[in-house]
């Protein structure tokens, strides 16, 4: 698939076939999110592959997190809902970016690491897959930093990139791109 079509194909799955991914074409994407820019070549990303295992350890923090937001006491039915969502994708892949002092090049860093999740959900999508980047409370929840085995005072969880088959591809209606653009003389 060519660039353009990538671009305009990518959507954010939500749902998931239950299948994992091969190892070779985890690989293929990490290499792509690896070929993002980034200012001072600080390479300020860190990609963590997250198997069944340590999936399976997220999940008891993530139903908690939404029995919490939903005010209602953590059961079957959050776990299974949470479990869909972490265990199901073919793969889920953390992404942390190293912490700078200075504020600009952390801002620089930050964009660069943004260019890498796209990077990946691109390259996704031109294999055939879904993709999703999600930034939610489980992503900054220190249990997270703790199973992912992110030292948080060097580096921070900027997302999840969830990517695998998707149970269905949804279909979004933009406004038009001039909507968005000025053209000066």
């Amino acid at each position: 698939m060519d660039t353009l079509t990538a671009i305009h194909r990518r959507r954010t799955t939500q749902a998931w076939q239950d299948t994992q991914l091969d190892a070779d074409v985890i690989d293929q994407l990490l290499s792509a999110a690896h070929q993002a820019p980034c200012h001072k070549l600080t390479w300020p990303w860190r990609f963590v592959v997250v198997g069944p295992e340590t999936r399976e350890q997220l999940i008891p923090v993530g139903a908690a997190l939404a029995a919490a937001k939903a005010n209602i006491p953590v059961g079957p039915k959050i776990e299974a809902k949470v479990r869909c969502k972490v265990a199901h994708p073919g793969a889920l892949i953390a992404v942390a970016l190293k912490r700078c002092d200075d504020a600009f090049r952390a801002r620089e860093d930050y964009a660069a690491t943004a260019c890498a999740v796209q990077n990946l959900m691109l390259a996704a999508t031109a294999l055939g897959l879904g993709s999703k980047w999600g930034t939610g409370g489980l992503t900054r929840h220190p249990d997270t930093a703790a199973i992912l085995g992110i030292d948080t005072a060097t580096e921070e969880v900027v997302g999840f990139v969830f990517v695998g088959t998707p149970a269905r591809t949804p279909r979004i209606e933009r406004p038009p791109v001039d909507e968005f653009v000025t053209r000066l003389p």
